[in-house]
């Protein structure tokens, strides 16, 4: 059953000489519970997909639904609400609050969301990502690897259906990439999630269920490796 499901979008920055075609007549299905990334190019449209995936971004034209309902008619407050509840985001800058303890970073979508987190499931995240011992640090006192992980406890603690992931490897050493490329499949097979994963590197891509090549804005290929 797909989960996601894009028809004919198109996405343009700008106007007249100066427009960026950024993505040209999508069309795509993501399933649930599967594994995909979404290879290309610098520029080839990568982030900009991931984004639209992730309800930060309209299109131009053309449609999402989410579970068959339609993204683009919900009201604002209600699309921010679908991103707290149903989305994670692990992006490569980690985009971690530096005046908050690595705990507070990972509790803050489900603070926003104004409920208490399932404590079994916050014991379950922080063990597997080994960081326990972190807990009461703060970012700037963490390895890149290790601020990763705390990225992908905070994306994981409100139990996502979906998991978009933008280059999260892209600022790590490979070992460290590797581990936490790894991370990010225990938990999508524990969870049951739909994940999908942007990155340059066809080696990392290759562990996906299922491998979007983009190219110009379009969609080049879809291979299943299952």
């Amino acid at each position: 059953m797909s989960i996601i499901t894009l028809q004919g979008i198109n996405k343009i920055y700008g106007e007249g000489d100066i427009a960026v075609h950024a993505l040209k007549d999508v069309d795509l299905a993501f399933e649930e519970g599967v594994f995909y990334s979404i290879i290309g190019k610098s520029g080839s449209g990568k982030s900009t997909l991931l984004h639209i995936l992730g309800a930060l971004d309209q299109p131009t034209s053309g449609q999402m639904l989410l579970e068959g309902e339609s993204v683009y008619d919900a009201t604002a407050d209600e699309q921010a609400l679908l991103r707290r509840r149903r989305i994670g985001f692990v992006f490569q800058s980690f985009n971690l609050l530096p005046e908050h303890t690595v705990l507070e970073n990972i509790l803050l979508p489900s603070h926003l969301d104004g409920v208490e987190p399932e404590q079994a499931h916050l014991d379950e995240i922080v063990e597997v990502l080994e960081i326990g011992d972190k807990l009461r640090a703060f970012p700037d006192e963490l390895s890149g690897g290790q601020a990763q992980r705390v990225a992908i406890a905070r994306a994981l603690i409100t139990k996502p259906a979906i998991l978009l992931a933008d280059e999260p490897t892209g600022n790590l050493d490979e070992a460290t990439g590797r581990e936490v490329l790894r991370l990010l499949k225990e938990f999508q097979t524990r969870l049951g999630q739909t994940t999908v994963l942007v990155t340059h590197d066809m080696e990392i891509a290759s562990m996906a269920d299922t491998i979007i090549e983009i190219q110009d804005g379009y969609i080049k290929s879809v291979t299943d490796n299952r």
